[in-house]
């Protein structure tokens, strides 16, 4: 048996990285927080994911996001993930070296996201206010976010223990 198809490839793997067309594409964690007009985006911080460890969550309106990046993007509503969209609105939510890009396209497409004010705010396990979402508490896990739309009740996005999930506000008392 012949070897020289394997040696080829790495050969030629070999080369790419010593041309530096094998560069590893950015994470948005990498990144961090953005700033616009030289002030700090604003972050939110709790832990999401009930490791015990504190974790950042900001916002990326469309379009902020120019060079491709590595982290690919969940639809807590379909449950599907799918190559990052720099186009789209993004919630970033980072625990420590990790990211997870939240995207929704018809959710985020509303003008109450367009607003500087987005209406988002966290809901900490400890809250007494988690009472009101009881259809979800026992699979929910770490701190929750409340999602504001345009017809008013909130969405709550939360961890589940496996991925990013959402409730609707129907799903609340």
């Amino acid at each position: 048996m012949s070897f020289a198809p394997r040696r080829l490839a790495l050969a030629f793997i070999a080369s790419l990285a010593a041309s530096g067309a094998a560069i590893a594409t950015p994470s948005l964690c990498d990144a961090g927080p953005p700033t616009y007009n030289g002030q700090p985006a604003k972050v939110w911080e709790g832990d999401f994911d009930a490791d015990g460890k504190p974790d950042r969550l900001w916002v990326l309106p469309p379009g902020t996001v120019s060079a491709p990046v590595a982290d690919r993007a969940s639809d807590p509503w379909s449950g599907f993930r799918r190559r990052f969209e720099p186009g789209l609105f993004t919630i970033v939510i980072a625990h420590g070296k990790h990211c997870d890009l939240i995207q929704k396209q018809r959710f985020f497409a509303t003008p109450i996201w367009e607003e500087d004010d987005k209406p988002l705010k966290l809901l900490l396990r400890s809250d007494p206010a988690i009472k009101d979402w009881p259809r979800v508490s026992r699979r929910w896990k770490g701190d929750g976010v409340l999602l504001g739309t345009e017809a008013g009740p909130d969405v709550l996005l939360y961890w589940n223990g496996r991925r990013w999930w959402v409730a609707q506000g129907s799903e609340a008392p």
